[in-house]
């Protein structure tokens, strides 16, 4: 009998934890689209902003902001998928193995060919 009952509370408890997540699920178009118009909203924010600071000018600013709407417009057509998966870290080119220590299978933005550098350390 206590057998049964440790049996039933285990499969109680795993039923919980399975079940929980499967309700709580989103939509994925809607999160994504969620985090297009965060992208989008904070990149307006900044042109503002650097407009405003004189970094750029109105017309650089109007025509970067008619670009993220093209980009809004171009993402909302595909259904906020993004051509190489989901938001996020893509692949780079080569293997990680550039000329500094580092983490990452080709991941970064030189794709682990970092750019020639002077050394500029005492005694070089």
């Amino acid at each position: 009998m206590k057998r049964k009952l440790v049996v039933s509370l285990l499969l109680l408890a795993f039923t919980g934890l399975v079940a929980v997540p499967a309700f709580a699920a989103t939509d994925p178009v809607s999160d994504a689209k969620a985090w297009f118009e965060q992208k989008f909203s904070a990149k307006k924010a900044w042109v503002d902003q650097a407009v405003k600071d004189g970094r750029l000018t109105p017309e650089q600013g109007q025509a970067m902001k008619e670009h993220f709407d093209q980009m809004y417009e171009f993402h909302e057509q595909n259904g906020f998928v993004c051509p190489n998966g989901g938001p996020g870290m893509g692949r780079g080119m080569g293997n990680g193995m550039g000329r500094h220590g580092g983490f990452g299978a080709g991941f970064g933005r030189w794709g682990g060919q970092a750019p020639a550098a002077p050394n500029t350390a005492p005694g070089a």
